[in-house]
């Protein structure tokens, strides 16, 4: 096994936060040269290499000498398809093949013994449509500022405008709206097929939202289209709420207590920093469903079953149509989901692990490059690996995220030493998680806490007045970090500065349906 798969121990040899050039709004643009300041101070504080990560113009993924092992990589997958699968709201933490004891995912784990499984990968964003952008962009949340209320601008380079740049066929299949062509990142696919056609194929006995009809789309294309070469992205809705799956798969975790389940888990008062919001009937993205706890992730984990049954049908369509292995299979998903933890619920205002922590399983075809990395890793280091993968240029002044590629080929065994996770709603929230510590900032730049992951793994306890000094290099990491972004959040360090405002929505008017499925989602009022 490489190194870049062996599991490594929680420690951290330095401090190297990543995010590219502050860009103009379109994601275009160089580097700020006030930023170099910041640099030469964070050297100080023994944080090294953040030059790097501040992006550079020209054109990345098609110059430069190539390692061996890069270079074997990269001719394994040379005319490979890629396939991005997107389970909803799935927290890693509940797949067998991240030590969840509950048979919740039978197929995605059989799946993982054929793929590098990266144990420490964190989303952007705390819901699906800014989450999605950071997959689609390679930008964090203050650069593509892409809201509930704000989408992509058209102008925006995303994954799949450089696919089709590159000759190679894009289609766009999803449940969720928010990852849709009308509402955020999914405007340059070829072709897409939404809630509204998945609706059309729906048979008689089939659950509006499930993975079948989609499915049923995804395998009428691969039969027309399969010849091509093409980067398709697939978004099933399941495990997110409502939890629509199956009479059988529910009964198999009914009346259970959940694995580390214990009453009293889920109150606030089970935790040292607490800062929460009520639940508010007139938002419903922050109202639990009506039922007791134990049931709600009985039912979570019964619809994660039901999205791992999807992704087995996935699985057999390439399969059956001869593409299985001639394809890199890409599974993650967009957010997790809490249950109460600290204080929150559900995913838009929720910040610690049960939210930011998400899957990432890559198979390459034929199931080489098998193993498992602690690296961490994050949503928008997706699009510059997929296009170094694949020899596909692209503008790296516009791109945040760091490319694994050093990772898979066992160069290297770490490519960031942070991953940085924003909350919305509530009080706006910033987790800088790195692998021995994790710093919580809300947006009023007074709350902070610091979690020891290595003693506190659920994140219980604040030890901030404790290790001052750790806490103070994690605030200049979290300022080098906020500086490079389009929209600088010094609020978060500062009371005195006020929030920097959102340019000016950007946002088709949605049709009657869309509002309808947003809003039996949870999204709309």
């Amino acid at each position: 096994m490489s190194r870049a798969t062996r599991t490594r121990a929680h420690h951290e040899q330095s401090n190297t936060p990543q995010g590219a050039a502050r860009s103009v709004p379109d994601g275009s643009g160089p580097a700020d040269p006030r930023k170099r300041e910041t640099l030469k101070k964070l050297a100080a504080f023994g944080v090294v290499g953040l030059a790097g990560g501040l992006g550079a113009a020209g054109i990345s993924g098609c110059s430069g000498p190539r390692a061996p092992a890069d270079a074997e990589l990269k001719a394994e997958v040379a005319d490979a398809n890629v396939i991005v699968c997107i389970l909803d709201a799935a927290r890693a933490d509940h797949l067998g093949c991240y030590g969840y004891p509950r048979d919740t995912t039978p197929n995605i784990d059989r799946l993982a013994q054929q793929s590098t499984v990266f144990e420490q990968h964190f989303c952007q964003v705390s819901y699906t449509k800014a989450s999605t952008a950071s997959l689609f962009t390679s930008q964090y949340y203050e650069t593509h500022m892409v809201t509930f209320k704000r989408d992509l601008p058209k102008s925006k380079f995303t994954l799949a405008r450089g696919f089709e740049d590159a000759g190679i066929r894009t289609v766009l299949f999803t449940s969720n709206h928010f990852a849709g062509p009308k509402t955020g990142a999914c405007h340059s696919f070829r072709e897409t097929f939404t809630p509204r056609e998945a609706s059309k194929a729906k048979r008689e006995g089939e659950r509006r939202r499930g993975p079948e009809p989609l499915l049923r789309l995804v395998e009428g294309w691969l039969g027309e289209n399969g010849d091509s070469r093409f980067f398709a992205y697939i978004h099933f809705l399941p495990p997110h709420r409502p939890y629509e799956q199956p009479g059988e798969m529910t009964e198999m975790f009914s009346g259970q207590p959940s694995p580390g389940y214990h009453e009293g888990k889920y109150h606030p008062r089970a935790y040292d920093f607490p800062i929460i919001r009520r639940p508010n009937e007139d938002n419903p993205a922050l109202t639990p469903p009506d039922m007791p706890v134990r049931d709600w992730i009985n039912h979570y984990d019964a619809n994660l079953r039901y999205g791992d049954w999807a992704v087995g049908e996935l699985e057999r369509v390439l399969r059956e149509a001869g593409l299985l292995e001639k394809t890199i299979l890409i599974i993650t998903s967009d957010h997790g989901e809490a249950f109460g933890e600290h204080g929150f619920v559900l995913h838009t205002p929720a910040i610690h692990d049960e939210l930011g922590r998400i899957p990432l399983l890559v198979r390459f075809p034929g199931g080489t490059r098998a193993g498992r990395t602690a690296s961490l890793t994050q949503s928008v280091d997706l699009l510059p690996t997929i296009f170094d993968l694949l020899e596909i240029p692209y503008e790296s002044r516009t791109i945040q995220g760091r490319s694994l590629l050093p990772l898979l080929a066992g160069e290297t065994d770490r490519v960031n030493d942070y991953a940085f996770t924003r909350a919305l709603f509530d009080w706006e929230k910033y987790m800088v998680r790195g692998e021995r510590y994790a710093l919580l900032l809300y947006g009023n730049g007074l709350w902070r806490a610091l979690y020891d992951l290595e003693s506190d793994p659920e994140q219980k306890y604040n030890v901030i007045s404790q290790n001052p000094k750790v806490a103070r290099e994690r605030l200049e990491v979290f300022r080098a970090f906020a500086e490079t972004q389009y929209r600088p959040m010094m609020n978060f360090l500062d009371p005195n500065i006020p929030a920097t405002p959102f340019p000016k929505a950007v946002q088709d008017d949605l049709e009657s349906d869309v509002k309808k499925e947003l809003r039996d989602l949870g999204y709309l009022k």
